[in-house]
This record gives structure tokens, C-alpha cells and sequence, in this order.
């Protein structure tokens, strides 16, 4: 989805430039955006265009929600800049947009209220901070719940919910666009297959594979979760939960942050988990370090003798 700005006007900052989002607004903010887009682009390697995409919906985030003065140094404060990029950009999935806006805008600071003294200490884009785990005894109640539904298919179909999500750690997308041709089961174990965004291998845990072994059936459906729909409605999960038996606060960020943190405490090797977890580098997983349980001082010691490689 475009930024107000993006793909408006002719490009070049005068009187024919219209925003979408803040049409309503632009009698208001019209000036002092133009304004500053225009005194910001010679100073910069941006063009006009790609300006205003970032300094229109900044502004109106700035004016409108967080009822901030129309002056220069409060606006495109870096400050402001690291909030309107946190909260609010809701409609970019992805954290490459948001840095390409933060670009011009930082840029745009520089240029109209000058450069920080010291190099500024940006947010790390995509770290939010994770779901705590699930602990023993809210996994005990989600057994409970899944066992309790009303009729068979309900009951395999919050089982496996669980085993998708406790035992494979995917998240609720993933789990939705899953089919009965992604699970394999095998000697060495069950397997799934995802597709997607971050296509990989996910070995289940061991005391999650029932579910889903039983749910391999020739006279299943296509779909290998809730198996007799017609799309990959995104609010199915939440859907499902609310029409079943029993009151229970499941949530897929929850059960990830579970399998995570059961394979940090079991010393799973790295590389196979970010494999896994279709992790590109180990920084994201610094993140659940927090729920971690210290291991006693002799595993620790005993892992620590007993690491053994095969030669290079």
C-alpha cells in the first residue's frame, strides 16, 4: 500500500501535488509540508516526489494523532521521526518499507533542522519485543480444551492447532494455508512442509506428532486445518477459537514463543533451529533469551565437555 504522497502529482513539489490519506487535511497541513519539501530537496538525494511520500503522512500522523505543533524542529524531530516509524505505518508489512521511509526522513531532518550532534540510536526495526511462553500448566488447560470439543472433527482439529503451533512453532498464517501434501511422516519422525514467505522443513516435536499423523487420512480435504473450507480466510484461527468449547486465550505468537524457547532450554544446535524457524540470522532469536530457565551448573559443564564435531 502506497504512502499518502507516492504516485500523486507530478513529481515535483508545486501547486499540482494531491495527497490521497490527507486530502481532507491538506488545507491545513498543505503549506507547511510544501514548504519543507521544497527548502529539503536541494539538500538531499531525494526527489520531491519521494519527499512527500514520507513528510505527508508523518505530518498528519504528527498533527492528527499525536496533536503536535506544524513546526519544523518538533516534526521532524528525530524523536517524532522513531514514533511515526513505530506506530505509525501500520499498513506496511514489511520492515524494508519502513526503513525506506525513515531514510528520507532522517534525510529531511538533517537537512531543515540540522544534523545531530552525535550519531542518533535508531530502533531496531522488527525486534517488537515476543509473546512470553505458554508455562506448563496453561499448556495442561489448552490439552484440556482441545480434548473437551464437541464433536471428533472439532476435537482433531484444536488438537491440531496445538501440534502446529506448539509442536512446529508456525505462525497462524502458516497453520491456515497448510494442506493434508505438507505433512509427511516418516521413520526419522513427522515433517512439515511450508510454503510461503519463508518456505522450509519444520521436524514437530515428538509429543506433538499424534495429531497430525491421524490427521493424514485419505478421505480428508485438501486443507489440513478446519479441512472443509473454500479460502484461506485469515481470521479462521481466531474464528475457531471463539466458536468452541470452553473459554481459552490461544494465540499463535504465543505457542511460536513456546517451541522457541523449549528448543533454546534443550540446546537445540543453532543452525537447524533458525532453519526451522526460518530465521535468516540468530539476532532474532537474542529476543526470547529473557524466558530462558538457567540450566543447573552440571548440565551446563556436561554440555559444555561433551560437545563433540565431526572432523573438517
Amino acid at each position: 500500500m502506497p504512502v499518502d504522497g507516492d504516485g500523486d502529482g507530478d513529481g515535483d513539489g508545486d501547486a499540482n501535488y494531491q495527497p490521497q490519506h490527507a486530502a481532507p487535511y491538506w488545507a491545513h497541513l498543505g503549506e507547511f509540508v510544501r514548504r519543507s519539501v521544497e527548502d529539503a530537496a536541494p539538500r538531499t538525494a531525494y526527489s520531491a516526489k519521494a519527499l512527500f511520500a514520507a513528510a505527508t503522512p508523518l505530518t498528519l500522523w504528527a498533527w492528527q494523532s499525536a496533536a503536535m505543533p506544524l513546526e519544523r524542529d518538533v516534526i521532524f524531530s528525530l524523536s517524532t521521526i522513531e514514533r511515526f516509524i513505530a506506530v505509525g505505518l501500520p499498513q506496511y508489512r514489511s520492515d524494508s518499507g519502513r526503513n525506506t521511509i525513515r531514510s528520507r526522513l532522517l534525510r529531511m531532518s538533517d537537512a531543515l533542522i540540522g544534523p545531530p550532534v552525535a550519531p542518533p540510536e535508531l530502533r531496531p526495526l522488527g525486534q517488537s519485543a515476543p509473546s512470553a511462553p505458554y508455562s506448563g500448566q496453561e499448556i495442561i488447560a489448552l490439552k484440556s480444551w482441545a480434548i473437551a470439543q464437541s464433536t471428533a472433527q472439532r476435537k482433531w482439529n484444536a488438537e491440531a492447532l496445538l501440534s502446529l503451533g506448539l509442536g512446529a512453532g508456525l505462525a497462524g498464517r502458516e497453520i491456515i494455508n497448510l494442506t493434508v501434501a505438507d505433512i509427511r511422516s516418516d521413520d526419522c519422525g513427522v515433517v512439515v512442509a511450508v510454503r510461503g514467505e519463508r518456505p522450509r522443513q519444520v521436524p514437530v516435536l515428538r509429543e506433538w506428532e499424534r495429531a497430525l499423523i491421524v490427521g493424514m487420512r485419505p478421505e480428508g480435504g485438501s486443507w489440513l486445518f478446519h479441512e472443509n473450507r473454500e479460502s484461506a480466510n485469515r481470521n479462521l484461527i481466531t474464528d475457531f477459537v471463539s466458536r468452541s468449547t470452553g473459554k481459552i486465550q490461544l494465540q499463535t505468537r504465543r505457542m511460536h514463543s513456546t517451541w522457541i524457547v523449549q528448543h533454546l532450554e534443550a540446546g537445540t544446535p543453532l543452525v537447524p533451529l533458525m532453519r526451522a524457524a526460518g530465521l535468516a540470522s540468530p539476532e532474532a532469536l537474542v529476543r526470547f533469551l529473557r524466558f530462558v530457565r538457567e540450566p543447573n551448573e552440571r548440565g551446563s559443564r556436561n554440555a559444555l565437555r561433551d560437545a563433540a564435531a565431526e572432523p573438517r
